[in-house]
């Protein structure tokens, strides 16, 4: 299993880059699995147009995990670690978000400017051009 953090601001694009990669991901016949972090508590799964449901489409799991609760339930607030192991089947993780959790290739989208994440962005986006560069990356890394 392969884990690879797709990082930004909000509204920076990172669940369009994402999807897409997902979806490319899985064409070529990988398992992909999906982490997305939602801090404030107010993601909505299996809502038309929400993150989890634009993505779940191209993945074998998909896991929102917010301060509260784990999608499946769980009622307690799970470090990212905690959640790959849900995800020990997929041949690739992308997991937006979780800035905080170190350890993992991270992507950065848009401007986001950190001292802290400097060495572990392997990537920065700034546009959909960048998709198929960042696609070819992550199946490099495989």
């Amino acid at each position: 299993m392969r884990v690879f953090q797709i990082i930004g601001y909000h509204n920076s694009g990172k669940t369009t880059l994402v999807e897409f990669l997902a979806e490319e991901l899985k064409k070529r016949g990988l398992k992909v699995g999906y982490i997305k972090h939602d801090p404030k508590g107010k993601g909505i799964t299996d809502k038309e147009g929400s993150d989890t449901h634009r993505v779940k489409n191209y993945t074998e799991k998909t896991a929102l995990v917010s301060p509260t609760q784990l999608t499946v339930w769980f009622m307690k607030d799970f470090k990212l670690k905690e959640v790959l192991k849900f995800f020990e089947d997929c041949d690739v993780v992308l997991v937006e978000g979780f800035k905080g959790e170190r350890g993992f290739p991270k992507i950065a989208v848009g401007d986001l400017e950190s001292d802290t994440l400097r060495e572990e962005i392997v990537l920065r986006v700034k546009g959909k051009d960048d998709f198929y560069g960042v696609l070819e990356w992550i199946l490099n890394q495989i």
